[in-house]
């Protein structure tokens, strides 16, 4: 099964697990990401026969030519030396921004790993007397690793949840994310004033609830998107779910259907069993889009009761009634772009920078008319136009000016049409 001995050191996917999981869960996932193609290391156990010299040059080797890391935390996990060996050189690689590390909690408390207590806690102090001089940088390393958002499983049924997170990755889905770009203009003082509702530095006990509304294309997911990026780190565990409609109830207790995968490995619908085994009562960042009926609030109900102290939920709807019926007291109204802003993302999306061409400036301006300052439509309608002569935009805004409601629709369209065509949209990013 293992990679190691190719003659290749290159690899997307770095598997780190202790030699109890190695017929278990991480084989499992290993024979997974192997069977769609996805180059995976993972060591054999008997290499742990080798000096440790030899072992800490093939992990720094294969690790560096790694994208991202799967550390799947046993209870035995705190027990080996060299998988702890092998957590501080992925670690150190992390801290560089070089690796994502994804923990995995496996039949393990969350706690006893970062405190080194329970049924870790004496395995763990016979190897402190056997290692004096490496165990306060192994218990640094176990705390530094407990930090990264992760995922507590509890069955080895449960592979797909980590496969599905692994292949969002490989999909580009989630990492890299562009943190920065046309998406952000003209948004800075909404994040500020939805941080301000969020007040993650005084509030820490409580499960607090923000709602974001505003019309379609206003820039309300754009908005969670950024902020969820931008936060993430300060949670436990973290979830964005593109579409309420998709979360359906299942009980943990049986038996789990699958999840049904895109063709970019995003998850089209989730149970809410899923989510719950993915919270778990800790500190939690949760995002739930496109909220359209009292029913999908039902299912956030009982979400919330899974959130540990301190977790934020942000539920994304146009229909501001829905928040109010809800209870939700935080809530954060997204509105249109004013002109220099909705402008100069037009202007961005259509000509590649700031501000339009001479001959283009009257034509861009009914654009921006044409679009209600709306970011999505704005960007849609400039995307549509880039490279197009004036001619052609003139023909193009005079089919679309008329009735906003049905410009808007087929200014969309544009893009809605092309994104049902790749399936590449993830509904469900797992932490």
């Amino acid at each position: 099964m293992t990679s190691s001995s190719s003659s290749s050191t290159y690899f997307d996917i770095f598997l780190s697990s202790a030699e109890d999981t190695g017929k278990g869960l991480a084989s499992h996932l290993y024979r997974s990401l192997y069977l769609r193609g996805i180059p995976t290391y993972l060591r054999d156990a008997k290499l742990e026969e080798r000096p440790s010299s030899s072992l800490v040059y093939d992990a720094r080797k294969y690790i560096q030519g790694s994208k991202f890391a799967v550390v799947v935390v046993s209870q035995s996990y705190p027990t080996s030396v060299w998988c702890l060996e092998e957590l501080q050189i992925l670690l150190n690689f992390h801290d560089q921004g070089r690796l994502y590390v994804l923990p995995i909690f496996y039949e393990v408390s969350f706690s006893d790993i970062r405190s080194q207590t329970g049924a870790v806690a004496e395995p763990f102090r016979k190897l402190g007397e056997t290692y004096p001089d490496k165990v306060q940088a192994w218990r640094i390393a176990l705390i530094k690793l407990t930090d990264i958002p992760g995922l507590d499983l509890h069955h080895l049924s449960e592979v797909d949840v980590v496969l599905n997170r692994v292949l969002l990755y490989k999909s580009e889905a989630i990492y890299p994310r562009e943190t920065k770009g046309v998406g952000l203009l003209g948004l800075d003082r909404h994040m500020k004033a939805l941080y301000q509702l969020l007040d993650l530095k005084n509030s820490t006990e409580e499960v607090r609830l923000i709602g974001i509304w505003g019309p379609g294309g206003v820039g309300k997911t754009t908005l969670a998107r950024f902020a969820y990026d931008d936060l993430y780190n300060n949670f436990h565990t973290h979830v964005f779910v593109d579409k309420a409609e998709n979360i359906y109830y299942q009980d943990l207790e049986k038996p789990r259907s699958e999840e049904t995968l895109t063709s970019g490995g995003g998850i089209r619908s989730v149970s809410t069993g899923m989510i719950k085994s993915t919270v778990g009562h800790r500190k939690g960042l949760l995002v739930i889009d496109c909220v359209d009926n009292l029913e999908q609030l039902k299912a956030v109900a009982e979400i919330l009761s899974w959130c540990g102290s301190g977790s934020r939920v942000i539920l994304i709807t146009q229909d501001k009634n829905l928040l109010t019926q809800f209870g939700v007291q935080h809530v954060y109204e997204v509105k249109s772009l004013r002109y220099d802003d909705a402008l100069q993302l037009f202007s961005q999306s259509a000509f590649e920078r700031q501000n339009p061409p001479t001959s283009f400036e009257s034509l861009s301006l009914r654009a921006v008319q044409v679009a209600s300052f709306l970011p999505l439509t704005l960007t849609i309608l400039g995307s549509s136009l880039r490279n197009k002569n004036e001619e052609e935009w003139e023909k193009e805004l005079q089919k679309l000016e008329g009735d906003r409601e049905n410009t808007i629709m087929e200014i969309m369209k544009k893009s809605y049409t092309r994104e049902d065509e790749n399936d590449q949209i993830p509904s469900f990013i797992l932490p």
